[in-house]
């Protein structure tokens, strides 16, 4: 099962419940006004503070491009010339109305550098759609389905010349789907937690699947060599899930944002626990100009990263602690 099969019923799904929340605001409006329908002007102004005020979506967010260069010219210590660009959106739109809540966010990263006279290099790629639809139980609590989509926007390669494809769009893609419970204490924490979830592991790309990459069933082969089965595209997973938010101003100036999510597979190797975790620090030095350090922690068993001896020789393939560090100064745009 391809993830693009199933992607036009998750937007349907979306768009579905978007306009039939914009319509509920409308009806709303529509029979206050009908209160005071003789006088054209205080029936604008009822109108414009109504629709202020009566509003069940909040929407924010950060944009950030950030700019890094060095330039040397005889330069005795060494290194090289290099430039680099970052472009980060972090965006949320949640909607909230009686006892329904509908959280949404989206996370968009993508970066390059450029040593020298080399190729462009990506420095960080990212997709990531989280949506959490649920209903009040009681205080600061519902329950509801989570839905959420990580992948990335273009190739990777082992090597900087552009060589040794190790993943692209949908290889790998993660799709979860989970039915849990959402705490969610102020509008800066949010917390959810599944017992019931299962998780897609899409790895669209026949040569990664054939050699078994991020936890497919690889290809089976003859003795002689000839490809008798080719690798499954697809990992199910079932197991319990945990991802918590937190978004605040910690001082003034500087904002912070961070996720963490977890997974454990029931059907294998409960123990080994998939971590990601996300964090986005914005030090604001003027109204458009910021410093950012976004960092991201991973592990996960079924990724397996190069092994090297003492000479810098592949010796092997194993599981590791996967660590990024992006920082930068440059334009910033919070809304």
């Amino acid at each position: 099962m391809k993830f693009t099969k199933i992607l036009p019923l998750i937007v349907a799904i979306g768009f579905t419940f978007t306009l039939s929340a914009q319509s509920d605001t409308v009806k709303k409006v529509d029979i206050k006004i009908t209160i005071d329908k003789k006088d054209t002007l205080k029936r604008d102004t009822i109108v414009r503070e109504i629709v202020k005020k009566d509003t069940f979506w909040h929407i924010g967010g950060i944009i950030n491009i950030a700019f890094s260069q060095v330039s040397l010219t005889n330069w005795g210590a060494g290194g090289q010339n290099s430039i680099g660009l970052v472009a980060i959106l972090c965006a949320h739109a949640n909607y909230q109305r009686d006892k329904i809540s509908w959280l949404n966010s989206i996370d968009l990263e993508y970066g390059f550098q450029k040593l020298n006279n080399n190729p462009l290099q990506k420095s960080t790629d990212k997709i990531e759609l989280t949506s959490n639809l649920g209903y009040n139980l009681f205080d600061h609590t519902m329950g509801g389905l989570l839905v959420d989509f990580k992948s990335q926007f273009a190739p990777g390669y082992s090597s900087p010349l552009d060589t040794g494809l190790i993943s692209k769009f949908m290889a790998p893609g993660y799709l979860t789907i989970a039915a849990g419970l959402t705490y969610q204490p102020n509008k800066a924490l949010t917390i959810f937690i599944s017992p019931a979830t299962l998780k897609y592991t899409f790895v669209e790309d026949q040569a990664l699947a054939n050699a078994g990459d991020f936890g497919v069933t690889p290809a089976v082969y003859d003795a002689n060599g000839n490809l008798v089965t080719p690798g499954k595209e697809l990992l199910v997973q079932a197991g319990a899930y945990f991802k918590g938010d937190y978004s605040a101003t910690i001082c003034k100036g500087i904002n912070l944002t961070t996720d963490l999510s977890l997974f454990s597979n029931y059907l294998k190797d409960p123990q080994d626990i998939v971590v990601d975790w996300n964090t986005l620090i914005q030090m604001k030095v003027n109204k458009f100009i910021s410093v950012t350090i976004n960092t991201e922690l991973i592990y996960d068993q079924n990724v397996m990263i190069p092994l090297y001896n003492s000479d810098n020789m592949v010796i092997g393939k194993g599981p590791r602690t996967q660590f990024k560090d992006v920082s930068g100064v440059g334009l910033a745009y919070n809304f």
